[in-house]
Order: C-alpha cells, then sequence, then structure tokens
C-alpha cells in the first residue's frame, strides 16, 4: 500500500529536487485569510504562504489547477504551531515552493472541529500518533495521502525536513500520482463513520449496573499513579470526565478506591505546576507524570471541565481544599477570560515573549524584589522556588507540595496577592478572544453549579450573563453559529455547540428556577433530535451534514480532551425527562444509552462522561426542588441539607420564590409553606410531603 512507502519515497526522491521557483508573497502583502475573524488564522495572514480558508475557492482552484492541498489545522495557543509558523511559514524558499506546487488551506482546529477529527484520525492510521500543528496533505477530491505534526524546516532531530518533504511530495505527486490516488481514495473511504444499527434490547437493571461499574473501577485501577495521581504515562491530561465518573461510581456504588483516586489525582494536581497558583485556572497538560511542568497554555473548556470535578469533589468529602480551587479557577474566569458582552474567550497562549511559559516562572531573586528578602524566602519555600529551578534558565513553576501551617497559610494569602500584582506588569501571553459556544456552554454549566453549591451569587449571575450573550448574539434568524468575534459570527454550530450549551442552560435552571432557562435547553435539545440524530444507529452526528466541502459526516460518542458531545446530549435528554416527564426526551435518551452497552463493556474509560449520568434513565432519578421566600438567602439551609458530603444524591432545583401559576409540573402549586424555603422531592409522581425544616429531612427520609 503506497501510504505505508510514501514517507521512504519522499525522502529518497526529495534529493532530486527541482528550484524553488516565484510566488513569494511580500512580508506586507496580507493573503486570503485576512478577512477572516479567527485569531489564530489572522496570525497567518502575513505569512509568505498563500494561505486560504477551507472553503469552494481553495477547493476549486486544487481542482481546476490539479495540485495537491497542504492542509495545516492548529490553534491560537499552540506553541509548536508557533515554532512552525517562524521557521517555515515565513521561510521565503518554503513559500515559493508551497505557492508554486499546493494549494495551501489553514483551519482554525476550534473552528472546524469537523475538520480537525476527521483528518487528525487520518493522521493516528498513518503514523500511531497525532497533535498540532497537524500537517496533511489531501488529493483535491480532499483525501488524505501524507500527514504528521510539526516537521522542521529542514532535517534534524531524526525527523525529515519540511522542505524535503515538500519536494518529495511534488516529484511523487508527478511520477506516482496513480498510486496516490488510489491509496488517498482508500484512506477517506476509510475514514467514514461506522456503527451497526441499535439493537431493540434493554438497560442493565440498577443492581446490574452497579455491579457492573464496581468491575469498570476495578479495569481503570491498574492504571492508576498511586504516588503522583492520575492514570497512565505523561503527558498527563486532567481527564476530568474519569474523575468525575470515580466520585459519582463511589456515591452510588459504594466504592471507596474510586473515591481515593478520583479525590488524590485532584488533589495532586491542583497542588502542581499545572495549576496556576498565583492566578487560578488550570494549564492544559502536564509534560511529566508528577503534574510539575505543564504545557503552559490555558483553555477554557479545561475549566469548564474541571471546576465541576473539584466541587463534585467537595461534595463528596467536605474538604474545603476542593471547593478553593473551584473557587479560584472560577474567579479566574471572571477576572481574565471575560468579554465584555459576559461571554468567555477561549484560551491563553503558552508563549510570552516568545518564550514557552516566560509569564508564569519566577526565580528566588525575582521573588525577593517583589517581596523583600524575608518574604521572598519564605516564598520561595511555600511554592517550591530554587536557585536550580525546575524549569528552564533557572526558573520555576510554582507549586505548593510543601505544607504549611494555618499561620504560615494566613502569610500566604497576602504574599500571593502580591506577586500576582507584579506579575500583571509582566508582558502576558497572548488571549485568543474568539467566543466559541460549545466551550461557553461547559463554562455555564460549571459557573451555574459553582453558584449552586457555594452559594455565590456572582458565578451564578456570570453564567447567566454569558448565556444571554448567546442567545443574543450566535444565534441569528433561529439558526445557530459556532464563534464570535469583534460583532461577527463564524462557521454554523455543531453538536457540541448544542449539547454543551444545552447543558449549560439545564445547570442554569438547576441554579435559578427560572423556566426560561429550561425552555431554550428543550429548544436545543429539539434542534439535537432533528438535525444531529441518527435513528438507524441512535448515536448523534457531530454535524448537521449541511457543509458539501466536508469529506464525511463524523460521530464520536468516546470522550475526547473534553467529554464526548454524544454523552452531553444524552445527559441533557435524561435531565429534561426528569425535570419534564415527557416520552420525547426519555425514549431517544433510553436507546440512545442502549446503543453504546457493548462499547461500554469494551472500554469503560473512553466512555467516563456517557457511563456518570446513566443512571437517572435506569430508574427515575429524585428531584429535589427547594422554593424559597422570596429571597436567595432563605435557601441556604436547603443547601446545605441537599449538598452537604453524605447527603442522598439527588438532583437539585433551587429557586428563590414561588410560581405557582408555572405550566411546569414541576413548579406548580409549590410554594413556600408558612413563609420558609420548601423542599418538594419527588422520583417520578411519588413525592414526600413537602418539608420546610431542613432538619427534619432525614426523618423524612428514614
Amino acid at each position: 500500500m503506497l501510504l505505508q512507502t510514501l514517507p521512504t519515497v519522499l525522502l529518497v526522491i526529495a534529493f532530486f529536487q527541482e528550484p524553488a521557483v516565484s510566488e513569494t508573497l511580500s512580508d506586507h502583502q496580507p493573503n486570503h485569510l485576512a478577512g477572516e475573524t479567527s485569531p489564530y488564522l489572522l496570525q497567518h495572514a502575513y505569512n509568505a504562504v498563500n494561505w486560504y480558508p477551507w472553503g469552494t475557492e481553495a477547493l476549486e482552484r486544487a481542482r481546476n489547477e490539479d495540485k495537491p492541498i497542504f492542509l495545516s489545522i492548529g490553534y491560537s495557543a499552540c506553541h509548536w504551531c508557533h515554532v512552525m509558523e517562524r521557521e517555515s511559514f515565513e521561510d521565503a524558499e518554503i513559500a515559493a515552493f508551497l505557492n508554486q506546487h499546493f494549494v495551501s488551506i489553514k483551519v482554525d482546529r476550534e473552528e472546524r472541529p469537523d475538520l480537525d477529527e476527521l483528518y487528525m484520525a487520518a493522521v493516528q492510521r498513518m503514523t500511531g500518533g497525532g497533535g498540532w500543528p497537524m500537517t496533511v496533505f489531501l488529493t483535491p477530491e480532499r483525501n488524505p495521502f501524507y500527514g504528521g505534526t510539526y516537521f522542521p524546516p529542514r532535517a534534524k532531530f531524526g525527523r525529515p525536513g519540511f522542505l524535503d518533504l515538500l519536494q518529495g511530495i511534488h516529484q511523487a505527486w508527478g511520477g506516482k500520482r496513480a498510486e496516490i490516488d488510489a491509496s488517498a481514495e482508500q484512506m477517506g473511504a476509510g475514514l467514514a463513520f461506522q456503527l451497526p444499527p441499535a439493537q431493540a434490547s434493554d438497560l442493565p437493571s440498577p443492581d446490574a449496573f452497579h455491579a457492573a461499574e464496581l468491575r469498570r473501577v476495578a479495569q481503570i485501577q491498574p492504571q492508576f499513579n498511586s504516588e503522583n495521581g492520575g492514570f497512565g504515562p505523561p503527558p498527563m491530561f486532567p481527564r476530568a470526565d474519569d474523575l468525575r465518573w470515580l466520585l459519582a461510581a463511589s456515591s452510588r456504588s459504594g466504592s471507596q478506591e474510586a473515591a481515593d483516586m478520583a479525590l488524590f489525582s485532584l488533589r495532586r494536581m491542583a497542588l502542581g505546576g499545572m495549576y496556576d497558583q498565583l492566578g487560578g485556572g488550570f494549564a492544559r497538560y502536564s509534560v511529566d507524570a508528577r503534574w510539575l511542568i505543564p504545557h503552559f497554555e490555558k483553555m477554557l473548556y479545561d475549566q469548564g471541565d474541571l471546576v465541576p470535578a473539584y466541587l463534585e469533589a467537595w461534595r463528596r468529602s467536605g474538604d474545603p481544599f476542593f471547593a478553593r480551587i473551584a473557587r479560584e479557577t472560577c474567579d479566574y474566569l471572571l477576572r481574565e477570560m471575560r468579554d465584555e458582552g459576559g461571554a468567555f474567550w477561549s484560551s491563553t497562549d503558552a508563549d510570552s515573549e516568545g518564550e514557552e511559559g516566560k509569564f508564569f516562572v519566577w526565580d528566588p531573586a525575582e521573588l525577593e524584589a517583589v517581596l523583600g528578602k524575608e518574604d521572598g524566602a519564605f516564598a520561595a519555600r511555600a511554592y517550591g522556588v530554587s536557585p536550580r529551578g525546575n524549569f528552564e534558565h533557572g526558573k520555576s513553576a510554582l507549586t505548593r507540595w510543601q505544607e504549611l501551617n494555618a499561620e504560615e497559610e494566613a502569610r500566604l494569602v497576602g504574599i500571593r496577592e502580591r506577586l500576582y500584582r507584579a506579575r500583571l506588569e509582566r508582558v502576558p501571553p497572548g488571549t485568543d478572544d474568539k467566543v466559541l459556544v460549545g466551550w461557553n456552554g461547559l463554562a455555564i454549566a460549571a459557573l451555574a453549579q459553582a453558584g449552586r453549591l457555594l452559594d455565590d451569587p456572582r458565578y451564578t449571575e456570570a453564567a447567566a450573563e454569558a448565556a444571554g450573550f448567546l442567545l443574543r448574539e450566535l444565534r441569528v434568524d433561529g439558526r445557530w453559529f459556532r464563534a464570535y468575534r469583534g460583532g461577527a459570527v463564524n462557521n454554523a454550530a455543531v453538536l457540541e455547540d448544542h449539547a454543551y450549551l444545552c447543558r449549560g442552560l439545564l445547570s442554569l435552571f438547576q441554579s435559578t428556577g427560572e423556566e426560561r432557562w429550561l425552555a431554550e435547553a428543550g429548544d436545543l435539545a429539539q434542534r439535537m433530535l432533528d438535525e444531529y440524530w441518527d435513528a438507524d444507529t441512535a448515536v448523534f452526528w457531530n454535524t448537521d451534514g449541511a457543509d458539501p466541502t466536508v469529506l464525511h459526516r463524523m460521530a464520536s460518542p468516546w470522550d475526547g480532551a473534553t467529554p464526548s458531545p454524544n454523552a452531553v446530549a444524552l445527559e441533557c435528554l435524561a435531565l429534561l425527562s426528569a425535570f419534564t416527564h415527557e416520552e420525547r426526551w426519555a425514549q431517544p435518551a433510553h436507546r440512545g444509552y442502549v446503543a453504546l452497552q457493548e462499547l461500554l463493556q469494551r472500554s469503560p474509560a473512553s466512555f467516563t462522561a456517557t457511563m456518570r449520568p446513566m443512571a437517572w434513565v435506569l430508574e427515575e432519578p429524585a428531584v429535589a426542588v427547594v422554593v424559597g421566600d422570596g429571597s436567595r438567602e432563605s435557601l441556604a439551609g436547603w443547601r446545605q441539607a441537599l449538598l452537604r458530603p453524605g447527603a442522598p444524591e439527588v438532583i437539585e432545583v433551587f429557586r428563590a420564590g414561588a410560581a405557582p401559576e408555572s405550566p411546569l409540573g414541576l413548579l406548580q402549586g409549590r410554594d413556600a409553606l408558612e413563609g420558609r424555603a420548601t423542599l418538594y422531592l419527588c422520583r417520578g409522581a411519588t413525592c414526600l410531603p413537602p418539608l420546610n425544616d431542613p432538619a427534619r429531612l432525614a426523618t423524612a427520609r428514614g
């Protein structure tokens, strides 16, 4: 097969090269990316490479001129994307060769996750790995025939040079075209998503589900790093959905091992350099097994996924450490990542002043310059900063592995604030200030949950403002778009956007009891069923299939760096069913979980976001509605009773005041009895008598 031998062929024929010629753009002449809104694409708008955005213009040019397509996919915060840009895309010789012999297309993976997933699957099949920048070569028919990630401009580190690669592909295009076309067509066809038709079977009983859950915990346990937390070898990614599932499994199936793995991992992550000890928030991953040195970029989606994990760890354990990390991360979002309209930006870069991590790392002299000798020495001990350093050039990523007593912890609070203010004087890393619907949906869900559990209205209000922005700006004439920047929307929304935002709106409903959020969530869920649901497989497609330029429509029922959109869509259906008791939500939720049972059994670690809420469709979940006397403060006693460690597992809804005339059965006729906040606890149609005294909850349960 040519795809297996092509890399060798390319390296051999690269030595029989023709001179590079013409068509290099000047430093001041924009290419076809100049009209885009994506910060990542705009970073490349003045490259010497004559970039096109993905679309009909570039694809038609490739067909008309019969040239291969060079597809480069990355994102704004990507360190190695910046490196390859400096080394190759601003190199006159490389750009000239690309412009002469290829049609070059640049894609922001965050705006086009459909293209990213499709061609990442191809690169992984070709090379056994993947990453960004993603480098893929396509036929004019959009079939991939060669791919990789970062390439140095010229051969080094045992890797072929990018110019050598280009010259080799050009030679192969002229001399082995039939083989390239045949192999590319075969690869392209193999990327088509296939699942068997859904079977008309049933879900396991609750007892069988709990037994299976314990077996799945045992399956994942051998991968656990008992010294540092986390799973598998470095690089270490947070895998928040795994940890959330372990916490849920511990609560409902009684596995102490599950709780121990999750709580230990979450603690170690937050004590290491992967957590920003001064500003809050998590970097994307750790390059080592100890969570010490991060890849310093910060992604909105990680905060949106990790805040719920820390909140659930606090709810499970009662340890205020986890609540503090959740609060600091929420504060980081509100302070540093918020658009003036109330939505949240996508990411911050790993680099500043051309160096990775420069903004975040310290040495003892820098600490002393800010804090003075005595406090500087104390801060160095508290944050693990040594003359040798734990990073590059004698610098250190800050950690909190050093245990301090209560007096020292109090002292560190002021020191942390002084260091944070001093850090603001440094040149900051770049911020990708586009607004993505899906990632904002994760942030909205996290902030609403934080407001609910921590009883902090700032977070709920911020979640509501972000949701209002999305509903106002990114839904145009009933059609949802994925990205917003500078007053303009771009790219059709995908399943991820609908599912994540739907979950965020449901979390807002839980925190406020306001029917408008439930109604908007229902509208999104109906759109998912109408435009994304595959009735044959009972799995949601990732896109609506309306873009004819995309080679295949894909589906991803398994988790990746973020929870599977299919999993979140099913969770939304399950919640809507619990809140409304409508069959239009219950039936597809049931079918969707049935369809994945075989995959869950084969690879449970790939479906933790699916497994976590699955119990809600095995039997009616308990829904606890608390109606206050008109004030948020009146709900405090019930928050404590329902959300404390060891409290029964319920789906909670808090509403400050009664809405007895509401058409929603969940709220209809329910008032604050005797002027006191009142609990209405039901499982399906079976309800306990209403209670207005939190102290009586345990007796009523009995």
